[in-house]
């Protein structure tokens, strides 16, 4: 198979990357995240070649957001946000933070239904 020269605009820095990837009816404004993890969208698409590939398009998604956000394991009722009432009666939140991991793909999952714990050893 053939594969295609490609530019793509990061969606975090808008950084500008060229690169070679294989040509799988890939279109300009497709978004894909790279096997490095960086999210792109592609902004043009050149003619075939046999030079090896230096980036592989891993997933494709609807948007630039849709690929930056994290994923969310067992998201548990209100996000992760707990409510809590203090002795007075008044009403609270909490949004502790969860635990997360990185993909094979290198995009972040939030643990939703975990708190980290840090600063005593359990999580060093």
């Amino acid at each position: 198979m053939a594969n295609r020269l490609m530019t793509g605009t990061t969606c975090t820095t808008g950084s500008v990357l060229t690169f070679i990837a294989d040509d799988t009816n890939v279109s300009v404004n497709d978004f894909f995240q790279l096997a490095t993890g960086l999210c792109i969208q592609i902004t043009a698409t050149g003619g075939t070649t046999s030079a090896e590939v230096t980036q592989t398009l891993v997933l494709e998604f609807a948007s630039c957001s849709a690929c930056t956000t994290p994923y969310s394991a067992s998201t548990g009722g209100n996000s992760g946000i707990v409510c809590q009432t203090d002795c007075s009666g008044n009403t609270f939140t909490i949004n502790p933070l969860h635990p997360v991991w990185t993909t094979n793909q290198n995009h972040s999952v939030t643990q939703i239904n975990a708190v980290t714990i840090g600063g005593n050893g359990l999580n060093a």
